[in-house]
């Protein structure tokens, strides 16, 4: 299970909450003279159609790569079910890999599998960099079916490798990588609706992708 958030209280606080105030506060980071991005947060959105219980269906995985160009590190979000050492359904996951292995995990307290018909999930998958270290969390999400979900208690992280920025990230990377493991007869759409980007002198960029998976 992931320590990031004693370790790194502040960053945390930044990634779930998207706010720049308490980064900026960090030693040697409002004083940077050169700007970078250091944190990605990415708007989504799953409808479904009609989901199977019985079968656990759809299972829909998506992935952030801090690199665009370097696919060997990248985070991870189960949707519907969890897959590392073994198998469990319902609720999501979230995982950090690298050279196709597990360095952190956390499974979500809700493991009820998708029965709502036309439930739409939204969240945002957040993603940081600070101190050597790449983190990831689920914030700000909601389900007919769910509730509420996503927050600190679902933050990953691995080793930066090497990497001090996060300026090769791409939405588009994102939306391509996008895969419905079973049951895509029962997904009615996902949508990768808005993307901001947080630099270390606080400026934000907002881009409005509004972009579906085909």
């Amino acid at each position: 299970m992931s320590h990031a958030l004693n370790r790194f209280g502040a960053v945390r606080a930044t990634l779930i909450a998207g706010g720049f105030c308490l980064f900026a506060s960090l030693p040697g980071v409002a004083a940077a003279v050169d700007p970078v991005l250091f944190l990605v947060e990415e708007d989504w959105e799953l409808t479904i159609n009609e989901p199977e219980v019985n079968i656990n269906s759809p299972q829909v995985a998506f992935f952030l790569y801090p690199d665009a160009d370097h696919a060997d590190c990248y985070f991870q979000l189960q949707m519907n079910y969890a897959a590392d050492d073994g198998y469990s359904s319902g609720g999501f996951h979230v995982g950090a890999f690298c050279a196709e292995t597990l360095i952190d995990e956390e499974r979500s307290q809700i493991q009820e599998a998708l029965y709502c018909d036309n439930d739409q999930i939204v969240w945002t998958s957040a993603m940081a960099v600070f101190n050597g270290q790449l983190m990831f969390a689920v914030k700000d999400g909601h389900s007919m079916q769910w509730g509420n979900f996503g927050g600190p208690e679902y933050l990953v992280q691995m080793d930066d490798q090497e990497l001090h920025a996060l300026d090769h990230y791409t939405p588009e990377k994102s939306l391509e990588s996008v895969d419905i493991g079973f049951g895509k007869n029962r997904v009615a759409s996902i949508r990768l609706k808005t993307v901001r980007l947080t630099y270390t002198n606080g400026h934000t960029q907002t881009i409005h992708v509004n972009q579906f998976v085909q």
